[in-house]
Formats: C-alpha cells, structure tokens, sequence
C-alpha cells in the first residue's frame, strides 16, 4: 500500500507559512517570555516542532540530525525563560524550516513496508501504522502547537492573525 501524502504536505508548508506569521513581530530577547505561568513559549514551541519531525523521519527511512535538541525540546521538558538556554530566533525559524523539508523528503520517498510498521509509544493508541502518525506528524501536530502559540500571542497582549 503506497500512500501519497502530497495534500498533508500543502497542510504543512501552510502552517509553516502561517508559524511565520506568528512569530514575525516577535522580537528575538521576547521569544522565551511566559505571559501565563507554564505555558509554552515561542522559542520552544519551534525547537520542538523541528525536533518532532526530525525525529519522526526515522521512522520513514530519513536520518535524524537534531538528536541533541532532544533534552531541550522533547515532550515533558522544562521550558526556563532564560534566552541563553535556547538558540536564537533566526536559527530555531531555519532549523524549523530544514527539519520540515528533511521530513517531507523522507515521507515522500518513505516504502509502503515503513508506513505499515506500528506505531510505537503513546501515540500507537489512536495511531496505529506509522502512515497514521505520519499524517499526523505533517498536519495536527504541527497546528496544535501553533494554536499555542496563537493563544501565547493573545496572552502578551498581541493581534490575532487568523
């Protein structure tokens, strides 16, 4: 079973269009600002965007390259608001951008036999196959996390954009 992720693929530049939007008047010494105790901060929620699908491109055959982002940005990390403690605005927006197109290559070249292996963690609940999460990994994830981010903007006293 070959599956074409080619419309998930439009999602995900989409949104990746649309995460650029949110953080463009966002000055780089404010990206690690939490307006609401605990909520997740720009700086972070980019890291962890391209830390995701990084890591995810294993799974369809890609080579992962931010495996030191993982203690920084995985899932169930402390977020601090110290600046030092994360790369710059401008490197964690191209790194974002790198990641996302490592990934679409992997997705896009990925063999019918990677997309039907099970998916492994909590995700396998609602998830199954790794073509499941895969469609997931191009569109909802990436969407949830910038709905964060749009409420991050609300929440510092900015426009919404959407």
């Amino acid at each position: 079973m070959q599956m074409d992720f080619a419309k998930e693929i439009t999602v995900l530049r989409f949104m990746q269009g649309y995460g650029d939007d949110l953080v463009a008047d966002i000055e780089p010494q404010d990206m690690c600002k939490q307006p609401v105790v605990g909520m997740n901060h720009p700086a972070w929620i980019l890291g962890h965007l391209a830390m995701a699908v990084d890591s995810h491109a294993e799974s369809v055959g890609g080579t992962p390259q931010l495996i030191d982002w993982r203690d920084r940005f995985g899932f169930g990390t402390t977020l601090t608001t110290d600046p030092a403690d994360y790369p710059a605005k401008s490197e964690l927006i191209e790194t974002w951008h790198a990641a996302n197109d490592r990934f679409i290559a992997a997705v896009s070249s990925a063999s019918p036999e990677d997309l039907s292996k099970p998916t492994l963690g909590p995700a396998a609940l609602g998830l199954p196959t790794v073509g499941d999460y895969t469609s997931f990994s191009l569109t909802a994830h990436t969407a949830l996390h910038l709905g964060q981010l749009s409420a991050w903007r609300r929440a510092d006293g900015r426009p919404p954009l959407f």
